[in-house]
């Protein structure tokens, strides 16, 4: 019957220092990294929210580009003047002594109009600018939703990652709970045949409740790293997300750094251009603008409301060429001034972002290549963690019983389990991380 038991708890070991959970049964479909990932392109807010605002700079562009159009005004008013306003003339116009005046009244009670103002640019390049600055924004709206689009589906990998990998870590502190219970029992029946004392007893307990505490952690961290998953994908955080079960890991291949490929060039490239342009625009305030202008107008006068319909209306009306030229020295000298001033420190942030980049993604390689290691040694700590609790089993089978032995045993199993598993997650997170870098 011992033969037995150890075998079978040697058939758990097995399957522990591998890192392998046992199967779960479920009917419900499995959510893979694909698919969670498609989902997330189509719920999550942020996302969602930066689409309209590409449709917006869309319209922003369009709008720009409607300036070059006719402007078309149609307008009308009425009014009611409960003290008509004078003008005053000299006397001479109407032969009346010098030094007279005479005042003339400019209206009626009631006077209205209704018309049309046309006003059409021939020559204004403050216009033509605005249209490219809206278009480089159009552009830069596009890039930014590109950019977050990418840290989306970073955060929803490495959060699917994180998830994946607890499952299995629920898994093995499991199956860690089990075996020590194997234990305990084996130490109970040798406290039922009077071999060892209470205290020993009382310490074996202890070990199986710190052992039932690392389990409970390992299952509200996964429940914590379920909600992150489902708060990246825009997912109802009540309903259930079950993730498909971990498997091998990507092979370790990592490339040179590409500056270009950066997920956020686009939009900080795009940052500078704008400053560009905006500059441009200061210097192109300037500039004289000449424009056609006219205007159709009917105007009407009486005492009352009624002259709408019974009095005569007079017809005004227009065509002419606008020239205007800014002189103001804000506009001319200063404003410039500033705007280059923009422009410059932009160029110079986007350097610093390129070089920042850079240096997280040298440091990410390095990190990766360091987890990739520590995986291996944690487990090969495993299996000697391992062997050392089977060897302890043996030893508690024949009746002896060291209680610091078989707490630093369970200490060192369980460390390393605990290693490997932050040092798979670490992999998991640099190898996404340096992907996510080159726009992979």
């Amino acid at each position: 019957m011992k033969t037995v038991s150890l075998l079978l708890l040697l058939a758990l070991h097995v399957r522990i220092a591998a890192g392998q959970s046992m199967p779960v049964n479920s009917t419900s479909p499995q959510w893979t990294l694909e698919k969670c990932l498609e989902y997330a392109t189509s719920h999550n807010q942020d996302i969602l929210s930066q689409k309209q605002l590409v449709q917006a700079g869309t319209q922003d562009r369009k709008a720009a580009a409607a300036q070059l159009t006719p402007q078309i005004t149609l307008k009308g008013e009425i009014d009611n003047y409960w003290k008509i306003p004078v003008q005053v003339f000299p006397g001479e116009l109407v032969n009346q002594p010098a030094g007279t005046f005479i005042p003339v009244r400019m209206g009626t009670p009631w006077m209205g109009s209704y018309g049309v103002d046309a006003d059409l640019p021939l020559v204004d390049i403050q216009t033509w600018q605005r249209i490219k600055l809206a278009r480089l924004k159009e552009q830069g709206a596009q890039a930014e939703y590109n950019s977050l689009l990418k840290t989306l589906l970073r955060n929803v990998r490495i959060a699917w990652y994180s998830v994946q990998q607890q499952q299995e870590y629920v898994a093995v502190t499991t199956h860690l709970q089990e075996n020590y219970q194997h234990i305990h029992q084996l130490i109970s029946r040798q406290f039922d045949k009077g071999l060892i004392d209470k205290i020993v007893l009382n310490q074996s307990a202890t070990l199986l409740k710190n052992r039932e505490v690392e389990h409970l952690e390992a299952v509200a961290t996964l429940q914590q790293n379920y909600l992150d998953l489902k708060f990246w994908m825009g997912f109802p955080l009540e309903e259930t997300l079950p993730v498909a079960a971990s498997g091998e890991l990507p092979e370790l291949a990592i490339t040179g750094f590409n500056g270009e490929q950066l997920p956020d060039y686009e939009a900080e490239l795009s940052k500078v251009k704008v400053a560009q342009q905006n500059y441009r625009s200061s210097l192109s305030a300037i500039y004289p603008s000449l424009h056609i202008k006219g205007t159709w107008e009917q105007l009407g006068f009486g005492d009352k409301t009624s002259f709408i319909t019974r009095s005569p209306w007079f017809t005004v009306g227009f065509v002419g060429l606008q020239l205007s030229m800014p002189l103001s020295l804000s506009r001319i000298a200063y404003q410039p001034r500033s705007q280059k001033a923009r422009w410059e420190a932009a160029d110079q942030q986007f350097k610093s972002y390129t070089s920042q980049q850079e240096k997280k993604y040298r440091q990410g390689k390095v990190l990766l290549e360091q987890a990739a290691k520590n995986i291996q040694l944690q487990q090969e700590n495993i299996h000697l963690a391992t062997e050392n609790e089977q060897l302890t089993t043996l030893k508690i089978n024949k009746g002896i019983i060291d209680m610091i032995q078989l707490k630093e045993v369970q200490t060192d199993l369980y460390k390393a389990q605990e290693q490997l598993n932050d040092a798979r997650m670490d992999f998991f997170r640099h190898y996404t991380e340096i992907n996510y870098l080159q726009n992979k």
